[in-house]
């Protein structure tokens, strides 16, 4: 995890060191050690916990995230490189040397990149789904970059969101380079449902596997009790004995319930957090302004993410089943669609939809805490595979069920009331749902919901909880166009 940041400018000025060391104050959560480059009386800069050089050659090469497919480019473009133990901004210098920009559509991982060239060309690009934040807004003579909004937010009302698998030259608009599509990710008709699953659980191992950087490091999981968090946490135990588990949720929820379910069947290390109201609901101030975000389903959810990043932040890795729900179609609402052309359109709509829904939200959570998260069920080689697999294979209506073949490989790691449980989404199985609307009920009146729920740009907030979470939003970023960074999490079930 790191923090990267940057303003460039055509015209000199003395002003911009002192902006780069506002933005990275503002991020500083997201690493310790700090790094600025001076490039022309250009700047940028990073926060990171990593220890790694960032110039390589006439370089400099800033990275947030991990790119897994570094030592099979160097392969392919025969790319000599007799020290094993090199780093890895190091083989991605060699790869921008050999190919420039056009290399970026290659690189698969969970990445926001910044690069500077030996002519003093800036280039940014950020992965495929978006794992990785990356802002930036600009003028005629100015940009400036950020990894989190609240950064950038004293400087302009007009922050932009880079776009998912994009990359920008300089202060020409961001392209995209590299998208989940059908047309990219079409579907194949004819392996049976064994031969499938076979495949499945190899692609989740390896997905699994490349996100262990080393044998004796503390590997943990966010383990909610629900299928993708428990066939992570199963998957993992075939690498480590060592599995350190985390959960939260009100005394006697379901998630926590089947958390310690799962926990006990596989002998991991246990920790759970029992909630409390008055707790929850002192954080929703700190969550927002972290969150950056006033999407009830989203800052909801965020409430519980935060505490298990807290509780997990000793684990050198933890272990997230996020994706899982959009990948397979865990969505209760993919069972009222019928034909499996439409289910797979709505399943490449939900991944795209990710970056600035669960993925912010996981991110802003980990970074909070100096969590090491990784994301197996959002690994490429696993989607390009998962995205082939016909959605009929994913949505058996027959057994009103979703996510129908990952439950068949998790079946033989799991307890079948865990690798069968139903969909709840996280603030339902965990509890906190219930307690927000009934406290917030009591604050926000019919009156002041009325008043407040339209928004610029025809939006209309949907309930009162999401009105109260607007008012603290506001207060927190009030000087932005929300419209160009937030998106609203639709009620899947």
């Amino acid at each position: 995890m790191s923090g990267l940041a940057g303003v460039i400018s055509l015209r000199e000025s003395k002003a911009d060191k002192g902006r780069i060391k506002v933005l990275l104050d503002k991020i500083s959560h997201r690493g310790k050690k700090r790094k600025i480059y001076n490039i022309c009386e250009n700047y940028i800069g990073i926060n990171t916990n990593y220890r790694s050089e960032s110039k390589v050659g006439k370089n400099i090469i800033l990275l947030d995230g991990k790119i897994y497919n570094l030592d099979k480019l160097l392969l392919r473009y025969d790319i000599k490189n007799n020290n094993k133990s090199i780093h890895d901004i190091y083989k991605i210098g060699l790869l921008f040397n050999k190919i420039g920009e056009k290399i970026f559509k290659e690189f698969q991982g969970s990445f926001a990149l910044v690069i500077s060239d030996a002519k003093h060309n800036f280039y940014l690009a950020r992965d495929m789904i978006g794992r990785k934040p990356l802002y930036y807004l600009k003028s005629s003579n100015l940009l400036m970059f950020a990894s989190e909004v609240k950064a950038l937010a004293g400087f302009s009302r007009d922050i932009q969101e880079l776009p998912p698998g994009s990359c920008m030259f300089n202060f020409k608009n961001p392209r995209r380079i590299k998208t989940v599509n059908t047309d990219e990710h079409f579907i194949i008709e004819s392996e049976q449902l064994d031969e499938l699953e076979n495949k499945l659980r190899y692609y989740l191992l390896k997905s699994v596997d490349k996100r262990i950087s080393g044998r004796n490091l503390l590997f943990g999981v966010w383990l909610s009790g629900g299928l993708d968090s428990s066939i992570v946490a199963a998957l993992l135990k075939e690498f480590t004995s060592n599995v350190y588990t985390y959960s939260v949720g009100f005394e006697n929820s379901p998630d926590l319930v089947s958390a310690r379910e799962v926990a006990s069947y596989l002998g991991t290390r246990h920790t759970e957090y029992k909630l409390n109201v008055e707790e929850l609901f002192s954080n929703i101030p700190d969550v927002i302004y972290s969150l950056e975000s006033f999407d009830a389903p989203l800052v909801r959810s965020s409430l519980g993410n935060m505490i298990v990043s807290k509780i997990s932040s000793s684990s050198d890795i933890v272990f997230s089943g996020e994706g899982g729900d959009e990948l397979f179609a865990g969505y209760n609402y993919f069972l009222d669609i019928d034909s499996s052309k439409s289910i797979q359109e709505e399943i490449i709509k939900a991944i795209n939809a990710l970056h600035n829904t669960a993925l912010q939200r996981v991110d802003r959570a980990a970074n909070s805490y100096g969590v090491n998260v990784k994301l197996p069920m959002l690994d490429e080689s696993l989607l390009d595979f998962v995205l082939k697999i016909h959605p009929k294979k994913k949505v058996r209506k027959d057994k009103n069920t979703g996510k129908y073949i990952l439950r068949k490989v998790a079946s033989k790691y799991l307890p079948e009331t865990i690798a069968w449980r139903g969909k709840d989404k996280f603030w339902e199985g965990s509890g906190i749902e219930d307690t927000l609307e009934k406290k917030i009920e009591t604050i926000i009146t019919d009156r002041e919901f009325r008043k407040t729920r339209n928004l610029p740009g025809n939006l209309k907030l949907r309930s009162k909880e999401e009105v109260y979470y607007y008012k603290i939003f506001k207060n927190c970023y009030s000087n932005i166009d929300f419209s160009n960074i937030i998106s609203f999490t639709q009620d899947f079930n």
